[in-house]
């Protein structure tokens, strides 16, 4: 049996950050912004950076976790309507990982924000920025349910979903929730290939 969503505890932020960087240590945007990087350094990396963005997002959005046996091994990282971008400061610790990463990898770090905020639909939405399962563990419907929570803030907020992604297999998996492909395209400067999906009040 899958454990409950739940709200992402003070407590639990480094182990949530911990699940997110091991999730996608091995994405075509990780691998695109540290590029040359070996694994055990895109994971430093990513640990530190997505650390402080699962920080801001149980400040100022939903940060929504699974946990099994006592221990977290699945996040949602969200926004709601009017919710992102998050305040100045917050903007400012998001920011402090991938200024530490070094100058050529700031920059790779900078384009894809720049890249991702010119594509942000100006419409009230719930914006899923972040979903990561503990890699032992994905393909076991965690992430489902997930998005199955965060379809339920959408629906009582009467407001769509808004989400990019870099897999192919997760534009499968975001279909089977309702997620139509509005676009895909490769990010200049990155030759990294996104998909932008929303998902309408059903």
């Amino acid at each position: 049996m899958l454990g409950m969503v739940e709200p992402l505890s003070e407590g639990d932020v480094a182990a949530a950050g911990g699940v997110l960087a091991r999730a996608f240590r091995d994405n075509p945007g990780t691998l695109a912004v540290l590029k040359g990087d070996n694994p055990d350094v895109r994971l430093r990396i990513m640990q530190r950076s997505v650390t402080d963005f699962t920080d801001v997002v149980r400040r100022y959005g939903a940060a929504e976790v699974i946990k099994e046996g006592g221990k977290v091994t699945a996040v949602a990282l969200c926004f709601g309507p009017k919710q992102f971008p998050p305040p100045l400061w917050a903007q400012l610790l998001i920011s402090r990982g991938p200024l530490l990463a070094g100058p050529a990898r700031t920059l790779r770090f900078a384009r894809m924000d720049f890249e991702m905020r010119k594509r942000h639909p100006h419409y009230p939405h719930w914006y899923l920025w972040f979903l990561g399962v503990e890699p032992e563990r994905q393909g076991k419907g965690l992430g489902s349910e997930l998005l199955r929570s965060l379809g339920a803030k959408a629906e009582a907020d009467r407001v769509p979903c808004y989400l990019e992604t870099d897999k192919a297999t997760s534009v499968r998996l975001y279909e089977r929730h309702g997620y139509v492909v509005q676009s895909e395209e490769v990010l200049g400067g990155l030759d990294l290939n996104m998909w932008f999906m929303k998902r309408d009040l059903p």
